[in-house]
């Protein structure tokens, strides 16, 4: 990797748009490698963090307008261009793309709306319980630049690639995982087809030897595949029923998570008895339809995670006792029909909106929900905090509070993670 990158920053004005996690990890090897013309740190928020010498600083909300003063560009995935990547001067790339061009034989790459963290976890923790030299990194929270020294010839590389990820790379990995594609981060890219267009970019330069794993849902909204493609239904899963194997997985979006993992393996050689038994230690992740506890007879879920309305349905079909869910965050303009109309005829008892797009939905179900006596209660919460204790006050013994939001969280809370943390401490 190092001669790729090299390449890139030797004798260049050199610019990383974005100190978060990402952006400190493509500063630590840049500044190790040297050669640079110059090196400067762009973002919109001031930082405290100390910077290498002759290291320069730009912060506030101008922080875009220094991109063209610069030859190359390393966008972290949260910052948002002001224009397409290809008009401006300098050149645009990201630590992903230089990642994937180095080791993308070694890669299974995992994307997609929904599911792409149980998936690629599901995978890396199957993988490693198989065989030695198994790394895992991305959008889990470990940026790939902190893993690059750890990859040998013989490793296999699990990457959970988000769209803002995906949008910039110029090589797709060996092996891709596309899972769906669902209306979301329309704040960032304006329109479903932009959106997953960057999604597409996960098979979009494979070679007709690669391997595209996917369903038969996205399969149909891919166009020019050049690798083989190996579609996957439920049924490829090698059981019907996570009870029956033992495992603390549910809902039946993870056993279709189960077939894609099932079959991602199988080009490694793991089979099915091996498949089976290491997936009975796979619990889960945290913030992902995750059981935290029984009140009063109620059980809570946390499913913070959830950031789509596809994510909510399944969350409520896969929880046999649902009786409470909480819905709402960040607005970002995606379109709640489906979910309202879902919810009008649900088996729900009650439905606590909150937060702006929580203010939307709930003004939607009450024009749906004007003659219907028979739909669920409706209530709207300002934030979290309220949001729990109408839940706590309402709901029935024996049934389950959801905390399943279909919308970001980023308004008021640092992340998924924050927001269900937070969910806990207030139910517990």
């Amino acid at each position: 990797m190092d001669k790729i990158l090299k390449g890139l920053i030797e004798n260049k004005k050199v610019l990383i748009l974005g100190f978060g996690r990402e952006g400190r990890s493509t500063l630590r090897e840049i500044t190790a490698l040297g050669g640079f013309l110059s090196l400067s740190i762009s973002d919109k928020n001031d930082f405290d963090a100390p910077l290498p010498e002759g290291v320069g600083k730009i912060t506030g909300e101008a922080y875009l307008e220094c991109i063209d003063e610069f030859d190359i560009v390393f966008k972290s995935p949260g910052v948002v261009l002001d224009k397409a990547a290809d008009l401006y001067k300098a050149t645009i790339t990201s630590e992903m793309d230089v990642f994937v061009e180095a080791f993308r034989s070694q890669i299974v790459g995992v994307t997609g709306t929904k599911g792409k963290s149980t998936t690629s976890s599901m995978i890396a923790h199957i993988l490693k319980e198989n065989r030695e030299n198994v790394l895992f990194a991305g959008n889990i929270g470990i940026p790939v630049f902190d893993i690059w020294k750890n990859v040998k010839s013989d490793s296999l590389i699990v990457i959970e690639m988000s769209c803002h990820q995906l949008e910039y790379i110029k090589v797709s990995p060996k092996y891709a995982v596309l899972l769906n594609i669902y209306e979301d981060h329309l704040d960032h890219y304006g329109t479903r087809e932009l959106y997953a267009k960057a999604k597409k970019n996960i098979y979009k330069f494979q070679k007709a030897e690669d391997y595209l794993l996917t369903t038969e849902e996205a399969l149909n909204e891919c166009e020019d595949v050049h690798s083989k493609v190996i579609k996957v239904v439920r049924e490829n899963a090698p059981f019907n029923d996570f009870r029956e194997i033992g495992s603390m997985l549910k809902g039946e979006h993870n056993v279709l998570n189960a077939a894609i993992a099932y079959e991602a393996v199988k080009l490694f050689s793991i089979d099915e008895t091996a498949f089976i038994s290491s997936l009975k230690t796979f619990s889960g992740l945290p913030h992902r339809l995750q059981f935290i506890g029984n009140r009063d007879g109620i059980d809570f879920y946390d499913d913070s995670i959830s950031t789509t309305v596809k994510s909510s349905i399944s969350a409520i079909e896969s929880i046999e006792n649902a009786g409470t869910i909480l819905l709402g965050g960040m607005e970002r303009n995606l379109e709640y029909e489906e979910l309202i109309e879902y919810l009008v005829d649900s088996r729900l008892d009650r439905i606590v909106f909150m937060y702006a797009s929580g203010k939307r939905m709930y003004d939607m179900y009450k024009v749906a929900t004007a003659h219907r006596e028979d739909a669920p209660e409706g209530y709207y919460a300002n934030d979290l905090n309220e949001a729990v204790k109408n839940a706590l006050a309402y709901a029935k013994e024996g049934t389950a509070v959801i905390l399943s939001p279909a919308a970001a969280s980023y308004d008021h809370f640092k992340n998924f993670e924050e927001r269900g943390d937070i969910f806990k401490s207030l139910v517990f």
